[in-house]
């Protein structure tokens, strides 16, 4: 089976998903990472100039640095049926972080997986597959928009930047995954980090955000995380036993 085709826009924090073979003739976007560093005070991407270089076959690595701030280096890795973002990142603020975080973005808005009102957005709760749309949701400022604590994770209110978008429902704890089943029902695109830290949905664009932790980051310190994005033909039952297999393995 091929790989999937990437392919990034220079100077800028966008990459072009292709020729995925369970989606011929799809295109999907990736913005990774929109923003990225402590989540008490994360650098958005207009506060980062990033610069990306190839790296061995297929691959593709970016780099980015705000001095006294932070530093990362960020590899997309495609596979047959999956890509991987993985992030090292480096705290150079003289302040220990909490939790580093990446905002790495899914958009499906321009594919046949386009689901602006959620009907086939599917979760994990309490160990059971669950559409969206029967999990609580917030209606913040921004209405589209929600946030999801993650099990195993600080909940939502005790995370700064998942905080500040007023939009988590309290005690609801997702797995660290998100996916889109396609109309057919035989495929499926899915964002899962590991470890997660949260979850982020977007009606207005069909896109999802498993947010990567990096765990606590005392000055100078470096942590990785991985974001794994699939495009599978494969049912949703049949995904989820494979995903639960790869987010308890050990970190890359």
């Amino acid at each position: 089976m091929a790989t999937i085709a990437v392919q990034p826009i220079p100077g800028q924090m966008g990459v072009l998903v292709t020729a995925a073979p369970a989606f011929p003739g799809d295109h999907f976007s990736l913005g990774v990472p929109e923003c990225i560093g402590d989540a008490a005070a994360p650098i958005w991407f207009g506060g980062l100039v990033p610069a990306w270089s190839r790296s061995g076959e297929g691959l593709w690595v970016q780099r980015g640095e705000r001095p006294g701030e932070l530093r990362y280096a960020l590899t997309v890795r495609p596979a047959e049926d999956y890509v991987d973002i993985e992030i090292d990142l480096t705290n150079l603020s003289p302040r220990p972080w909490q939790h580093g975080m990446a905002f790495n973005c899914f958009n499906c808005g321009a594919s046949v997986l386009c689901d602006h009102e959620c009907l086939r957005h599917w979760v994990g709760l309490h160990g059971h597959l669950t559409r969206l749309t029967q999990v609580p949701r917030v209606f913040g400022p921004r209405p589209a928009i929600q946030l999801y604590s993650v099990e195993g994770a600080p909940p939502g209110r005790d995370i700064p930047f998942v905080a500040n978008f007023a939009a988590t429902p309290a005690d609801v704890a997702l797995e660290g995954w998100m996916a889109i089943a396609a109309p057919d029902g035989r495929r499926l695109v899915a964002a899962a980090s590991r470890p997660a830290l949260f979850l982020f949905q977007n009606m207005e664009y069909s896109c999802i955000h498993s947010g990567p932790d990096f765990g606590l980051l005392a000055p100078g310190a470096t942590a990785r995380a991985l974001t794994r994005l699939y495009f599978v033909a494969a049912s949703l039952g049949e995904w989820h036993a494979r995903v639960q297999r790869e987010l308890s393995s050990p970190a890359p």
